[in-house]
């Protein structure tokens, strides 16, 4: 009998290996049908991480979409029309105010997304471009309370309307604008 064949050498592990795939943090989905709330001019409830939710309000036709997944624990999302509300310049249509609470708590906080943006879709009022003015409540150091206002691009337009991402928000006054985004 002839001896048995060398071992072949094994192959050195590559410096250059594929990356694992990323996985994501996020459940499945639980497959529930989105809540869709309408309201004239303002819509308060509390929302948790499932289902998806659609704020509709008034009727020109603004909304504010909370993603499945984007809450942990149960958040008191306020959306309403803000009639008493200082606007920013070159402010076109009206002045929206956009709050998270966690009850019993009646203070405001900064709500961020744990997954996907959170989307807020609003008549552009014929601005072009139209921009989103959000306006936030901020301390300095001294604990002396501003007012400060950003403005952001939108992602999509459609007829009418222009749709924005918010990855988080503070007690946000919030308006289309002519102004261009902030750097």
């Amino acid at each position: 009998e002839p001896p048995p064949p060398p071992p072949e050498p094994e192959a050195a592990p590559s410096a250059e290996a594929a990356p694992a795939a990323p996985t994501s943090t996020l459940p499945p989905p639980s497959g529930r049908p989105p809540l869709v709330i309408s309201g004239g001019e303002k819509i308060s409830d509390t929302f948790g991480a499932s289902p998806a939710a659609k704020l509709e309000l008034g009727k020109e036709g603004a909304f504010f979409r909370i993603p499945e997944y984007a809450l942990g624990d149960g958040m008191l999302i306020t959306f309403a029309l803000d009639k008493k509300g200082k606007k920013h310049k070159g402010a076109v249509g009206a002045l929206y105010k956009l709050m998270g609470q966690v009850p019993p708590s009646e203070d405001a906080r900064t709500v961020s997304s744990k997954g996907p943006a959170f989307l807020l879709r609003l008549p552009d009022g014929g601005a072009s471009p139209a921009n989103l003015a959000i306006g936030e409540t901020a301390k300095d150091a001294a604990g002396k309370e501003s007012f400060a206002w950003r403005v952001v691009a939108g992602k999509a337009t459609e007829a009418g309307f222009v749709t924005f991402e918010l990855t988080e928000f503070t007690n946000a006054s919030l308006h289309i604008t002519k102004e261009a985004p902030t750097p």
